[in-house]
């Protein structure tokens, strides 16, 4: 990654074309997939089709029986930049092969060519479709046993759908799968986030943010007004005090927080961790600026900031959390307020877990993947 980064900042310093581009088509190039194959490929279909240009893939259980199964539309992650359907092909096999759940992936359109909110409207649409077109691929699926699931920005994907689909009063989903997932881009500087800045050297969530925005030349001082928390100030007081106890880390359970140093150390620093005025270095943001960053304080980006009934409109939850990610605090946030509104939730928390450790397939990520399949199997 450092190699690619550095790579794709100087060309694109050279105009070849813009860094988030050229670093998502050298990682296709230099990074391939691990490949997790199950024991007997015979067992599952693939079939491959396109939809407006976007591609689908479904894998199926092959079965002689005239069985119906689960389905699972399944989000990549990628921080809505990078990756692809191909980048999940072993590890959508292997949960395929091994739950004997029907799975549906496809290919979003990427920021910044296309950003906020192209990338969720175009997912919705996406899910919409397939939900009421299934039946055209000749799948035996019970359409009582859906499941939406995603990581990281994915993650983030299947709650918006998750909620869209419940305010057009169609079918929520029996149960949903968020892999180490952003839920909030409000607080920028929760415990874990200072704790772990060090690992976000060479994609760093802010500017995965701003990319998503549509922001393609991207200045320190763009970044560093969301890793300081000024954007906080682009909300009213009222709607600012509500955010902030939306994402209050006193949330957490204590359990996940024992003996954690940076807990404590952050209970002293609190007081400034929301500025209490504009900093003058940021009189030279213009307007649009500001008005495109105050997109991501909304519901279908940042889901941890919806309203409690919307939370207790969410299917039953399974959330893996990872300890060495600067996403894990908005994740137990989120599962806390889920479940003090009544929905079951239950969490997978993986001490020596990094934020893509589904996808990097370390120890980790296998044993997120082995969870995965034993909680389908176990739920649906």
């Amino acid at each position: 990654m450092r190699i690619v980064v550095k790579l794709a900042k100087l060309a694109s310093f050279f105009g070849f074309q813009y860094e988030p581009i050229l670093i998502r088509e050298l990682l296709k190039i230099i990074i391939k997939p691990h490949s997790i194959i199950p024991e007997n490929l015979s067992s599952v279909n693939i079939i491959n089709d396109e939809l407006n240009s976007i591609r689908i893939r479904i894998y199926s259980p092959k079965t002689n029986t005239d069985n119906f199964f689960p389905a699972m539309i399944y989000f990549h992650g990628g921080g809505y930049v990078l990756n692809s359907i191909d980048t999940y092909h072993s590890i959508l096999l292997k949960i395929c092969h091994e739950a004997q759940i029907v799975i549906i992936t496809f290919d979003y359109p990427l920021a910044p060519e296309n950003k906020y909110p192209i990338p969720i409207e175009e997912c919705s649409k996406m899910t919409n479709y397939l939900l009421t077109n299934l039946d055209n691929y000749n799948l035996n699926i019970d359409f009582n046993r859906i499941v939406l699931a995603g990581d990281s920005a994915g993650a983030n994907i299947t709650i918006t759908v998750s909620n869209q689909l419940k305010e057009k009063n169609e079918c929520l989903p029996k149960l949903q799968i968020l892999i180490n997932p952003p839920t909030q881009f409000f607080n920028m500087l929760m415990p874990c986030m200072i704790k772990y800045s060090s690992f976000e050297k060479n994609m760093p969530r802010e500017k995965l943010i701003l990319w998503h925005m549509g922001f393609t030349n991207i200045k320190e001082y763009h970044s560093d007004f969301l890793i300081k928390n000024y954007h906080t100030l682009l909300v009213d007081e009222t709607l600012r005090a509500k955010y902030m106890t939306y994402t209050d880390f006193n949330l957490i359970p204590e359990k996940y927080k024992k003996d954690l140093v940076y807990y404590q150390s952050y209970e002293k620093i609190i007081q400034i961790v929301y500025p209490k005025t504009m900093s003058k270095d940021y009189e030279r943001l213009d307007e649009n600026f500001k008005s495109c960053v105050k997109n991501i304080f909304n519901v279908n980006i940042s889901p941890g900031l919806a309203d409690d009934i919307f939370l207790s409109k969410q299917p039953q939850t399974f959330i893996t959390i990872s300890e060495w990610d600067t996403r894990k605090d908005e994740g137990l946030i989120y599962a806390q307020r889920l479940s003090n509104n009544g929905v079951k939730v239950d969490i997978g928390y993986y001490e020596n877990g990094f934020h893509t450790s589904f996808l990097n397939q370390d120890k980790a990520g296998c044993d997120m993947i082995n969870d995965v399949i034993s909680y389908l199997k176990e739920n649906v």
